[in-house]
């Protein structure tokens, strides 16, 4: 009776160390600070917030930093799949340039600029794009399950229509960068940061539409057809923390022993 009891004792605890930490792995939002700012190369304590898409959880944190410094940091629940975000001319996706990060399994993060060209992986090639990158800005960190993709671009604004596009789950790009058709994807609008260092604005972004459609994640111009590279796509980049697939089936087996612990 004594060692069931302490088994019993021992499979709750268990139980709610689990479900905390997978309750918190979960979490990020607004009224939250953003946890990885010690990690990211550039001032986070700024930053505007808004919900970019809450059907996937993506948070966009943002800022005008300079006359020509815009800072960027998009937080997404990992998958084990890239996460990525567009700067459109139009508001589709083709034409569109974009940064994707996601993090190799047991390896630091990875951030590419991609031109998106088409619905192909072979017509979003890697390491190509306009977007003007502002060199050792990038940044991919992984922390409490959660992506948080980090970069700077040298312009005086932004392209104002946003794409976001998710990977499918538990599909990482291979080595060389190619992206698979995304799982999902979304649009919004870029608007004045609140806290406009390089002059003035009250509103915040606008929180994406959902879209559904083939295609993958990627960024950068080129008018030529084979794309061209303004300011790098950015590969240094660091990685906090993993999956937590380990939580979620230690959490699972608690559940499941919980009745045969108590009722038997």
């Amino acid at each position: 009776m004594e060692m069931k009891r302490i088994c019993s004792s021992f499979i709750f605890f268990l139980f709610l160390l689990c479900f905390t930490s997978f309750v918190n792995t979960q979490s990020d939002s607004c009224s939250s600070k953003l946890g990885v700012g010690n990690l990211i190369p550039f001032n986070t304590s700024s930053l505007t917030c808004v919900s970019a898409w809450s059907s996937q959880g993506l948070i966009l944190r943002y800022t005008k930093a300079g006359q020509s410094l815009w800072s960027f940091v998009l937080s997404a629940p990992d998958t084990g799949a890239y996460v990525a975000i567009g700067f459109s001319p139009d508001g589709k996706m083709v034409g569109s340039s974009a940064v994707a990060g996601w993090t190799p399994s047991g390896g630091a993060g990875i951030v590419k600029q991609y031109y998106l060209g088409g619905y192909s992986s072979s017509q979003c090639p890697p390491d190509q794009g306009s977007l003007p990158l502002v060199q050792g800005s990038s940044l991919l960190a992984s922390q409490n399950s959660r992506l948080y993709l980090a970069f700077q671009l040298n312009t005086a604004q932004p392209r104002k229509n946003l794409i976001y596009a998710v990977g499918p789950s538990n599909t990482l790009p291979p080595s060389g960068g190619s992206l698979a058709s995304h799982r999902d994807k979304a649009s919004g609008t870029l608007t004045a940061p609140a806290r406009d260092v390089g002059g003035g604005g009250d509103d915040s972004g606008e929180e994406g539409d959902d879209h559904e459609g083939g295609g993958g994640g990627g960024g950068g111009e080129n008018p030529n057809g084979g794309g061209h590279r303004e300011g790098g796509g950015g590969n240094s980049t660091e990685s906090v923390g993993g999956h937590n697939s380990a939580r979620k089936h230690a959490l699972l087996t608690a559940i499941a022993l919980l009745p045969q612990i108590f009722f038997s």
